[in-house]
């Protein structure tokens, strides 16, 4: 399923974020870490008060999913998340659902071993 079109980049990794703990939930993948690479959507996400902003009923939908699960949604660098980049850019290609367990492509692997590298490096 993609994000609507002319949607703002907060809004596609709210969404985005929002797909995925649907996802993990459907597929008892829990508990969750969830890292993203921008902090605007970390914070809303994790803040307790009520979002008046103008994505505030995706930011309670995301909410309501993390109610159901154990999870740390934490910020992470941009130069750390390759990975998700990546991804972002295939899924503007692709026109249907992919879903990789275990191992995806090597595309993807060789940035999931980059951000791990990145990762130790900086953490």
């Amino acid at each position: 399923m993609r994000a609507p079109s002319r949607t703002s980049v907060l809004a596609t990794e709210l969404y985005a974020l929002k797909i995925g703990i649907s996802f993990a939930l459907d597929a008892s993948l829990v508990p969750l870490v969830i890292e993203l690479d921008s902090l605007l959507a970390v914070n809303m996400v994790n803040c307790d008060e009520e979002c008046l902003a103008a994505k505030g009923g995706l930011v309670d939908r995301v909410r309501r999913l993390l109610n159901h699960v154990i999870v740390s949604v934490s910020h992470i660098s941009r130069q750390a998340n390759k990975a998700a980049h990546r991804i972002a850019r295939f899924s503007l290609r692709e026109q249907s659902l992919s879903c990789w367990l275990d191992e995806g492509p090597l595309w993807l692997m060789d940035a999931v071993y980059d951000d791990r590298s990145e990762t130790s490096v900086s953490g």
